[in-house]
Parts: C-alpha cells; structure tokens; sequence
C-alpha cells in the first residue's frame, strides 16, 4: 500500500505544479501550454531543477534565481493540496475504475476555489469543459458501470437542476434586494458538480455549501465586516462536492437520520 500511495501523492504534486499554471493564467486568458514555465516578473524560463514541485521553491528559498523576486507561496501550498487530496480520493475508493475520474473532478474543484479566493472568477474555461467531461463519463457508464460516478440519468439532470436551481435563487435575490447574489460563474459550477455526482449529489452539495456560507457569512457580520463584504460561494460548492465525492452514502444517511422517520 505505501508504493501506491507513494505514487499517487507524487502525480499529486506534478498535477499540482500544473494547477498553478492554470490558477495563473486561466484567469488572465493566457494559453496553459505556451509559454513554458517562467517567472511572471522578468520572464525568466523555469530550468527543470527549477520546477520540481515543493523541492525547488525550497531549494531557491521562494524567489526567483534570475531576479529575485518572491516566489508565492501559493505554488508549493496548491502542490501539497492537490497531493493530499490525491491521497484522500485513493484512500477513499482505492484502485478501482472510478478513480481517474474522480481525481480529475477533485483537482478542477481544488482550481476552481484558488481561482475564485483569488479572482472571485469561476471561468468558464474550466466550468464549461467540465459539465461536458462529467456528462461525458457517466454516460460512459453505460458500457463500462465501473468508470461512473453517477447514472447519465442523474448527471443529466443534475447539469439542468443544478444550473436552474442557483438560477432562480440568485433571480428571487435580485428580485427582493435589488443586488446580484452570485455570479453566472456559480450557476456553471453547480451545473458541472451535477454533471459529475448527479442530481442527488448536486443537491446535497448545495445545501452543506448553504450551511456552511451561511455560518461563514455570519461570523463575518459578528467581525463587524459589514454587509457588503463580498464572500465567494465558489469555494464552498467546491467543499460540499468534495465531501459527496469521498462520502456520500454517510452524509445522505446523516440527512435522512436528521429528518427522522
């Protein structure tokens, strides 16, 4: 079990390394494949004892070796993330059919959150593609059950509720405060968590991210923060898809336990 873990923690980090480079430039409209990696500062190219994940931003002590500019510490924290969560999903279903798929899913939501605390941005470069690939796979699912994470059914549905359900919430918020609740960015991304779960999993996602943004945005009343701090939904979509990825048959007990016979 240590070699497979071994393994899987180290595609983490490589994946990771790529994760920055889309957290980077997707945002700004830049291709993820050209130019190589270099320095956002002087343009410096990144040698390859340059761009080992982790091991070089502590080798050259978090700045760049051309210009000497601070190296953030987003890029080795985002490599660790993308490691761990790598570690959490195999830990979870093991070597099975469905981790590939899974893997993909938990490290676009791990870019999409950076991206969204960062920019306040879900772009549809990552979001769109994304509600094609879960469709995509789970439509698979009929040929091969093992790879999918939900029936075609259910992530049919789950784009179309998840899409309209956000939808109108965001249309009712408008309508009663005159102030735009979410972005089009939010109604994308849970259509995409549908694509991927289905629409049970969408639903549950919705309602832990409610739960939890709605708990957040309290404390930050209680901080005195004011009511017009802007507090990105993004990040805890992203929490509640990542919780019904790894755990879903224990969270829809819990639910149904907490509504009683």
């Amino acid at each position: 079990m240590i070699p497979e873990m071994l393994l899987v923690a180290l595609t983490g980090l490589l994946v990771g390394s790529f994760l920055n480079v889309v957290v980077h430039r997707v945002p700004r409209r830049e291709s993820i494949l050209y130019p190589a990696s270099h320095c956002p500062a002087c343009g410096h190219t990144l040698r390859p004892w340059e761009n080992i994940p982790v091991l070089s931003w502590l080798w050259l002590r978090g700045r760049c070796r051309a210009c000497g500019v601070v190296i953030p510490w987003r890029y080795p924290a985002l490599e660790i993330l993308a490691a761990v969560l790598a570690l959490l999903v195999f830990w979870r279903l093991g070597w099975s059919a469905r981790l590939p798929g899974a893997l993909c899913f938990a490290w676009a939501l791990l870019a999409l959150t950076w991206i969204d605390l960062e920019t306040q941005l879900l772009p549809d470069r990552i979001t769109k593609p994304g509600i094609l690939a879960g469709l995509l796979l789970n439509g698979l699912g009929l040929w091969w059950p093992g790879i999918a994470l939900a029936s075609p059914e259910s992530a049919l549905l789950g784009v179309l509720l998840g899409y309209g359900v956000l939808w109108l919430l965001a249309a009712g918020y408008f309508y009663f405060t005159q102030r735009p609740g979410m972005g089009g960015g939010d109604l994308k991304f849970l259509g995409m968590i549908g694509a991927w779960l289905g629409w049970q999993g969408m639903a549950m996602t919705l309602f832990i991210a409610a739960i939890v943004g709605g708990f957040v945005a309290t404390l930050y009343l209680l901080l005195g923060k004011g009511r017009d701090y802007a507090i990105p939904f993004g990040p805890y979509l992203a929490l509640g898809a990542a919780l019904m990825l790894l755990w879903p048959q224990e969270i829809l007990s819990a639910y149904l336990r907490f509504l009683g016979p």
